[in-house]
Parts: structure tokens; C-alpha cells; sequence
């Protein structure tokens, strides 16, 4: 069915579960056209690849790295760095190998709309976006205590054991949003009716656990992020422009190390905000629906939520570009990993 011949607009009075049979009206599946799909499908695979194959070259870059002994590599700094790098790829690869393809059949077939199959997918889809917060969270306070005046680093051990639980607390934070997800109905017209699988905003007891779990997994953490960042950016760069010289910096190693601490903040930093931005557009929409519960057209409603999550997907791709352009020795791996295979 094409996007421009339908029209209706949707309110609470049209909005209902599919809770019995209707035979008066005929049932259409995600009545877009088949333009505006194809235009998503293809915008998803292209970001859904770039970031799967991208973040799979870090994680395995990281990871030999570390098998390499040197002054360096075994600074409390730099191991903690690594594994931070690879708790986020890893996240990314699986957001991009399991989230996504089960978005591309939602949105070419129709299956995953209705019962425990929809809330199913739609945990999956919340789950890697809490995982990646909760590990901003753990790194970006690390990153803030490490950086005063007195620091106090986290030993490796204990980043370990917080990044653990930052995976944990994303497993367990997505549960209870998961069960407002329901087979939603939308009648179209007289004629017709199609179902998506969506948060049920009609029912309030669904719309504040959603607005609830959004605030205290999202909105709070993303203006905590914030905040902590740009006292980092504050501090770091204060601390370079600066001219005092100790008897440390004219040791070269120590010089050497400081300048990858300066090098990772900053790259921890753009993630951090590769990550806030774009998912902002998706969060404060999918509230501003809960709360506000506005009368939309089905085809912009539908055309807004799927664009959100291609702008989501991107921090994946964007998260290598930043790997790419900050890390000097992971654009000679990747100009090799290449090389080799074509020739």
C-alpha cells in the first residue's frame, strides 16, 4: 500500500489492543510504501555493517594489543582503557548482529507483532542501549576521579567488576519496560486496521513504568554524562595549555604515558557524546509520546520511529570513525587486515 494514500489521524479514540476478531475491517501490514521501507532497510544495513565490522576490528585489535608487554600496555590506565574500548565494540556487535536483523524482518515481514514474540524483540532492542549507558556511566566516573587534583584511579580489578555489573543491571533494568510493548491496533479507516508491536500508551499503569524506566536509565544518566564530560574536557585541556613543568615530564616514558592518558579521555569523551546525541532524538520522542500522547498520522509516526532508529544505529558506525581517526595504531592495523586480504 502506498504512504500517500493514507491519511487518518490516530488518537486515544481510534487506538486499541487487538483483543478479539474484527470482520468489518481488513487487515493491512504496516501500511508505508514500499519506498519509505526500502529506504530504511537499506540505511539500517548500510550502518548496521559499517558498525558490526568496524567494532569487530576494534574488540580484535584491543585484544591483541593487550597480549603485548611493554611499560605501557601494563599501566593501570591503559589496561583499564582497553577494556573499556572492548566492553563498548562488544556491545556494538551485538546490537548490530542481534537487534538489527530481527528490525529488518519487523519491517519487511510480518511476524514479531503480536504476544511474547514482539516483547521478545523489543528487549532486545532496549537491552544494548542500557548495557552502553551503564558502561559510560562506570568509565566516564573512573575517567572524573582519576583526573582531580588528588586522583583516585580505580584499580583494574575493580573496573572489571563494575563494567560486569554495568552488563547485569542492563539485563535486569530492561525486564520490567519489556512487558508495556503489546500488540497495538490502528485503525487506519473504515476499511482497514493494521497491528504494530509498541508500547501500549493507552493504558497509563504502561506509560509511567515506560517514562520511569527512560528517566532513570536514560535521561538522568545522559545529563550525569554530560556534565562529568565537560568538566573532563575543562580539566584535560587546562592541564595541556598549562606551562608547569615538573621533573616527571622530563622523563620520556612518563611523558609518554600522559599523552595516551590525554589521547584516551578524549576518545572516551567522543564516544560518550557519539552515543548521547543521537540516541537523544530517540529517547525524548518515544516520551514525549507517552507523555503528551498526541494525535499523529500513522505514516509520520512510523516514518519518525523508524528514521530514529537508523540515527541510533549510527553511534555504532560513528564509534569506529572516531576508533579510525583518534588511534594512529588501529588505522595501521586496519590498512593491514585489508592490504593482506586483497592481496
Amino acid at each position: 500500500m502506498e504512504g500517500t494514500r493514507l491519511s487518518p489521524n490516530l488518537s486515544s479514540t481510534n487506538l486499541s489492543l487487538l483483543n478479539n476478531t474484527d470482520t468489518t475491517r481488513a487487515y493491512v501490514f504496516v501500511p508505508a510504501s514500499s519506498t519509505t521501507k526500502l529506504i530504511i532497510f537499506l540505511l539500517l544495513v548500510v550502518v548496521g555493517t559499517v558498525g558490526f565490522i568496524g567494532n569487530s576490528l576494534i574488540y580484535f585489535f584491543i585484544s591483541t594489543k593487550s597480549r603485548r608487554f611493554s611499560y605501557l600496555q601494563s599501566s593501570m590506565f591503559v589496561r583499564n582503557f582497553n577494556f573499556y574500548v572492548k566492553s563498548l565494540a562488544l556491545s556494538d556487535i551485538l546490537s548490530c548482529s542481534v537487534s538489527l536483523p530481527l528490525i529488518y524482518i519487523q519491517l519487511m515481514f510480518d511476524v514479531f507483532q503480536q504476544g511474547w514474540p514482539c516483547r521478545i524483540v523489543r528487549y532486545l532492542n532496549l537491552l544494548f542501549p542500557s548495557v552502553t549507558i551503564n558502561n559510560l556511566i562506570v568509565i566516564s566516573t573512573e575517567r572524573y576521579f582519576s583526573t582531580r587534583p588528588i586522583p583516585r584511579s580505580f584499580s583494574v580489578s575493580c573496573v572489571r567488576r563494575l563494567i560486569f555489573s554495568a552488563w547485569v543491571v542492563g539485563f535486569i533494568a530492561v525486564i520490567t519496560p519489556t512487558f508495556t510493548f503489546n500488540d497495538v491496533r490502528f485503525d487506519l479507516d473504515n476499511n482497514r486496521y493494521t497491528v504494530v508491536c509498541k508500547i501500549d500508551n493507552t493504558y497509563l499503569p504502561f506509560r509511567v513504568i515506560f517514562v520511569s524506566y527512560a528517566v532513570l536509565q536514560h535521561v538522568l544518566p545522559s545529563i550525569i554524562l554530560i556534565c562529568i564530560n565537560i568538566s573532563l574536557i575543562k580539566t584535560v585541556w587546562s592541564r595541556k595549555r598549562s606551562r608547569l613543568m615538573n621533573i616527571q615530564m622530563n622523563n620520556a616514558i612518563r611523558a609518554k604515558l600522559r599523552a595516551a592518558k590525554r589521547r584516551g579521555t578524549y576518545l572516551l569523551i567522543l564516544i560518550t557524546f557519539a552515543f548521547i546525541i543521537p540516541y537523544s532524538w530517540t529517547l525524548y520522542y518515544a516520551v514525549y509520546v507517552m507523555v503528551v500522547n498526541p494525535t499523529l498520522d500513522f505514516q509520520f509516526d512510523y516514518r519518525i520511529r523508524c528514521l530514529s532508529i537508523v540515527l541510533f544505529f549510527t553511534n555504532s558506525s560513528l564509534n569506529f570513525m572516531i576508533y579510525l581517526v583518534q588511534m594512529n595504531d588501529f588505522r595501521h592495523y586496519v590498512r593491514k587486515v585489508f592490504c593482506n586480504k586483497v592481496s
